[in-house]
């Protein structure tokens, strides 16, 4: 068997398996992984644009249009005039989108349920190196950090204030207390 390859194809697996176990819990629902996501984004974070969709996600805007446009056909989603720039519409779910979206929840518990058996303080663990790898994946595409970050534990709770840092704030946070570290150790 060969060796590892790399980060890239690490995430791109993980992608990869987790859409095909949230999948399998959502079979026989009315949603797609891709459309209870955006669901999940626009619920707790709406209303939204289609870009800021598109930047949170990393979806090609042709993709995400086809998506909201089969999603607002079933009178899940509505759009409205944006009206500090009238080329962009925001996207909010419906009374029905919001009613399927909570009808949904229970199969992502049961997916996480399924992956946490046994596997609790790994996965919590994982999850800050997970988001450390997304904001360099970001940075490398040019998009905004994404919406929603857990705090840093490499940081004390007095050090994330209201608001939080943001990830490029966390990372010279990070760099910092490296150069503290060193220049203690190297007695200076």
């Amino acid at each position: 068997m060969p060796g590892p390859k790399n980060v890239l194809v690490d995430v791109w697996l993980l992608s990869s398996v987790s859409t095909a176990l949230v999948a399998e819990e959502l079979a026989g629902g009315s949603l797609s992984v891709d459309e209870f996501a955006l669901y999940g984004l626009v619920s707790d974070l709406g209303p939204v644009t289609a870009t800021q969709l598109a930047q949170w996600t990393g979806m090609s805007a042709t993709t995400l249009s086809a998506i909201l446009r089969r999603c607002q056909a079933r009178g899940e989603l509505t759009r409205t005039p944006n009206a500090a720039d009238r080329r962009s519409t925001f996207v909010e779910l419906t009374d029905q989108g919001r009613q399927v979206y909570r009808a949904a929840l229970p199969a992502l518990a049961r997916a996480l349920e399924r992956v946490h058996d046994g596997a609790d303080p790994v996965l919590e663990e994982a999850r800050p190196a997970l988001q450390r790898v997304d904001g360099a994946v970001r940075a490398a595409l040019g998009l905004p950090p994404r919406p929603y970050r857990l705090p840093d534990p490499d940081l004390g709770p007095d050090d994330v204030g209201d608001p939080p840092l943001t990830p490029a704030q966390a990372d010279e946070v990070r760099a910092f207390a490296a150069w503290v570290r060193y220049r203690d150790s190297a007695g200076a």
